[in-house]
């Protein structure tokens, strides 16, 4: 077993504190409970956003009518899409997946501060490329190595995010069930049960009803040709 790629933090890193202190004392914050919609997937959705507690899943449905996931953010998480045109639809449903608080800024706002500061203009661009690039590296994990590479790296942002280092391999104090995991790559839980199953067999991980701990980091690397994703990129 090799170290698990990457490291995993919430995306604010980019932003200096001073940038987001100003952000802060600008936005509303409002609780949402659980399985709360922040905005629909077609919508216009001029805000951007801070995830002060909480987490939120990024949805989109596919022509089979079915929910895939695309992004999941937690705690000290900024997101939002800033578009060419303000009237642009949402690409994606928001939706929590715990009791959350979220804060908010309009864009009018933020484009205001962005021609007033430099420095918050240019960490501003930092981070939508860093949203940019973490979007790349999901289509490729959806598009270029089948179903096995996508769940494999499925696995390893889970171990980047959530993995402790054990002598016996990395463990993951979570276990989507399948289904949920075949939402995150695009799949039927079918698809998902036979790789686990088969995965089991071969040693490559064991899992319990709580938790997982991945035995053949290298094997999983394979599969999805990791490329060892920077901070802030090896995630879900």
């Amino acid at each position: 077993m090799t170290m698990k790629c990457g490291t995993t933090q919430p995306n604010s890193f980019v932003f200096s504190e001073e940038t987001k202190q100003l952000l802060f004392e600008m936005m509303t914050f409002q609780e949402y409970s659980k399985a709360s919609i922040v905005c629909w997937e077609g919508e216009k959705c001029s805000k951007f956003f801070y995830l002060k507690s909480g987490t939120v899943k990024f949805t989109k449905l596919t022509k089979k009518g079915s929910s895939l996931i695309m992004f999941i953010y937690g705690a000290d998480d900024f997101f939002g899409e800033f578009d060419i045109d303000d009237v642009f639809p949402s690409s994606y449903s928001i939706e929590t997946t715990e009791d959350s608080v979220i804060g908010w800024i309009s864009k009018q706002e933020m484009d205001e501060l962005v021609r007033q500061d430099a420095q918050l203009a240019t960490e501003v661009l930092r981070w939508t490329s860093m949203m940019r690039k973490q979007s790349e590296m999901k289509l490729r994990d959806l598009l270029l190595y089948g179903k096995p590479g996508a769940l494999a790296s499925t696995l390893l942002r889970m171990a980047a995010m959530h993995g402790v280092e054990e002598t016996e391999g990395v463990t993951v104090p979570i276990h989507p069930s399948d289904g949920e995991l075949g939402q995150l790559i695009g799949a039927p839980r079918e698809t998902v049960n036979r790789m686990m199953n088969q995965w089991r067999k071969e040693g490559v991980l064991t899992t319990t009803p709580t938790s997982m701990v991945l035995h053949d980091i290298d094997f999983l690397k394979e599969l999805c040709y990791c490329e060892g994703c920077p901070a802030g990129i090896c995630r879900l």
